[in-house]
């Protein structure tokens, strides 16, 4: 038969409780940074929709000499399309969802909690892949208006 072997035991002191405490209220604020980052990328993607639309203006006349290269036309449409793919996964962040949890078990809210930062993390993970590819895009853009302006 194998000894038992003691282990001092002792109370739990303060910078021993610190740690845990600190990653607690991380997990439980995750929520509102992954909603916070969404909604800069909401308002990043709305200002640069404006700017792409005031690039790409075609109530000049006669139209900058840019807009008849296809390369700009192609950027221009894959830059609105990355840039609304950005906004439907902020949206998917931010828009309330309703979880049915039983308040007496923890497990059920540990699960939900869990599937909930899950969700928001994929969606968060697409609008900004989105988001830098229509920036990527944009740029593109941006550089070929300066350059053939020239």
């Amino acid at each position: 038969m194998a000894k038992a072997r003691v282990v001092d035991i002792h109370e739990e002191r303060p910078e021993e409780r610190a740690l845990p405490e600190w990653f607690e209220k991380q997990a439980l604020a995750s929520p509102e940074t992954l909603e916070a980052g969404a909604r800069t990328i909401l308002s990043l993607v709305t200002a640069l929709l404006g700017l792409l639309f005031g690039v790409l203006a075609v109530a000049a006349d006669p139209l900058p000499a840019y807009l008849s290269l296809p390369v700009v036309r192609w950027l221009g449409v894959a830059t609105v399309v990355a840039l609304l793919v950005a906004l439907v996964g902020t949206l998917g962040v931010v828009l309330p969802r309703r979880l049915e949890i039983a308040s007496a078990r923890p497990d059920q809210q540990a699960k939900a909690f869990r599937e909930l930062m899950e969700r928001k993390s994929c969606w968060l993970t697409l609008a900004v892949v989105a988001f830098g590819l229509g920036l990527v895009a944009l740029g593109a853009v941006l550089i070929i208006a300066l350059l053939e302006a020239a």
